[in-house]
C-alpha cells in the first residue's frame, strides 16, 4: 500500500473546520451533551457506525469501530470530549495557523484528528489486518469530572465487549508519551483534644502549630531523600510538595488542630498503599511524640504508568513519524497523569500519548496549531497500518 495515497486524504483545511466548529460547541465537564453528540455526528459523516454509552444522563462516552478486528492486533483511539469550564478564555477563531478557542489543544483538536485519520484509511481502501477503535470519553477533568467515561470505557475493556492491544492517546506534544509519575491529593489533619482555650494558658512547645512545622521539616526530608535517588530516565524523580495549610481561628486561642494538603508523585515500581504507609508512619512519630491525633486520607490515586520503548505501539508512532516527518519522534515521560494511568494499571492495555501540543492547554489563550494538527492525523493514520498490519 503507498502510504501517499493514504496521506493525500488528509485535508488540513477540513481538519480547521472541524476544530473550530467543535470548539464552538460548549462541553464543559458535566454538561458535555452537546459535545459528545457532534463528535458522534462528526464520525457518522465521515461514514463510521457510532454508539453512543450512557454513562450518566444526557453524558455518553462514544465509540466507533473504525475497522473490526480480522484476528490482528487492535488499536484504539482515544480522547476526552469534556473541557474545563470556558472562563475567560479567548472566543472561538481561525487565525492564520492557528484555531484558538476553549478545547482547542485540549483536546478537540486531537478528536478530530483521530476521525480524520481513521477516514483517510477508509477513504484510501486500506484494510487493517486488526480492529481500529475511535473513542471519546466524558468526565476527564477534574475536580468536576471523575474519571467516569474512562472507567466505563475500562468495563468495556476488561469484559472484552472493546478489544485493543494497546491505546494511543491524542494529547501532549508531538512525541511518543510514554511513562508518568503516579500521583495522589494527601491530606494529613491532625486534632488536639483541649479544644480551644486561651494561649497564655497553653505552652508553644504543645501547641498543634508547632507540630505542623514538625511535619514541614519531615516532608523536607523525604523531599531531600527523593532528590538523592536517580530519576526516572523519562519521568523524572519523585517529589512532594504542599499546597494547603490551615490552622485556627483567633490570634490568641490555641488551634483545635490543623490541616495539610498537598500532592505526592511518584515513579514507576512504587504504588499508593507504598505512599500511603510513608505518611502514616510519620504521623505516628508526631501523634507519640505530640499527643495529637493525626490522620492521612488520599484522594485521586493514580498509579503511575511506563510503556517500554520497543513496545509495538511506541515502534508503529516512530516508523509513522518517520515517514511523516523524516525522523523518528522522540519517546518521553512527564510528571503529569491523565488517562493512560487508569488504562494501563486498571485495563491492562499499554497506552501513550502523542498529540498536537501541550503549551496551552487551560489557559485563557488555549489554541493549536493546524500544521501539527494534519501531522497528528498522519501519524495517527501511518502508525494504526504499522500496528495492526494491512490486508493487501
Amino acid at each position: 500500500m503507498d502510504t501517499r495515497l493514504v496521506l493525500d486524504y488528509i485535508n488540513p483545511d477540513a481538519i480547521a473546520r472541524d476544530t473550530l466548529d467543535f470548539i464552538r460547541v460548549k462541553s464543559e465537564t458535566g454538561q458535555e451533551r452537546a459535545g459528545c453528540l457532534f463528535f458522534a455526528d462528526l464520525l457518522r459523516r465521515e461514514g463510521f457506525e457510532v454508539s453512543l454509552d450512557e454513562v450518566e444522563h444526557d453524558r455518553w462516552n462514544v465509540y466507533a469501530p473504525a475497522q473490526r478486528s480480522a484476528g490482528q492486533p487492535s488499536l484504539m483511539f482515544n480522547g476526552h470530549i469534556d473541557t474545563i469550564p470556558i472562563g475567560h478564555c479567548a472566543q472561538p477563531a481561525a487565525e492564520g495557523d492557528w484555531v484558538i478557542g476553549r478545547g482547542a489543544e485540549d483536546m478537540k483538536g486531537g478528536l478530530v484528528c483521530m476521525t480524520h485519520a481513521a477516514s483517510a484509511l477508509r477513504k484510501a481502501g486500506v484494510r487493517l489486518a486488526g480492529g481500529l477503535w475511535v473513542t471519546g470519553v466524558i468526565g476527564h477533568e477534574s475536580p468536576a469530572g471523575k474519571k467516569e467515561g474512562p472507567k466505563r470505557l475500562i468495563q468495556r475493556l476488561r469484559s472484552e465487549e472493546m478489544r485493543a492491544d494497546a491505546i494511543i492517546i491524542a494529547e501532549g506534544p508531538c512525541a511518543i508519551w510514554a511513562a508518568s509519575l503516579g500521583s495522589t491529593i494527601f491530606t494529613v489533619t491532625a486534632t488536639d483534644e483541649r479544644g480551644p482555650i486561651h494561649t497564655i494558658k497553653v505552652p508553644y512547645g504543645t501547641n498543634a502549630v508547632r507540630w505542623l512545622g514538625e511535619l514541614l521539616v519531615e516532608f523536607e526530608r523525604l523531599e531531600q531523600q527523593f532528590s538523592e535517588v536517580p530519576p526516572h530516565p523519562l519521568c523524572g524523580r519523585e517529589r512532594l510538595n504542599v499546597g494547603i495549610v490551615s490552622a485556627g481561628d483567633y490570634y490568641n486561642r490555641l488551634p483545635t488542630g490543623f490541616t495539610l494538603a498537598g500532592t505526592w508523585r511518584w515513579q514507576p515500581g512504587k504504588t499508593h498503599q507504598d505512599v500511603r504507609a510513608e505518611l502514616e508512619s510519620i504521623c505516628e512519630r508526631l501523634a507519640s511524640r505530640s499527643g495529637l491525633k493525626l490522620e492521612v486520607t488520599l484522594e485521586a490515586a493514580r498509579e503511575p504508568f511506563e510503556t517500554p520503548g520497543d513496545h509495538a505501539v511506541v515502534r508503529a508512532l516512530q516508523t509513522a513519524g518517520s515517514i511523516v516527518a523524516g525522523t523518528p519522534p522522540e519517546v518521553i515521560g512527564m510528571g503529569l497523569v491523565g488517562d493512560a494511568n487508569f488504562y494501563v494499571n486498571d485495563a491492562g492495555v499499554p497506552a501513550v500519548y502523542y498529540g498536537p501540543a501541550h503549551e496551552t492547554a487551560h489557559s485563557d489563550d488555549e489554541r493549536v496549531s493546524v500544521a501539527r494538527l494534519t501531522h497528528c492525523a498522519k501519524v495517527y493514520a501511518l502508525a494504526a497500518m504499522e500496528f495492526c498490519g494491512v490486508v493487501e
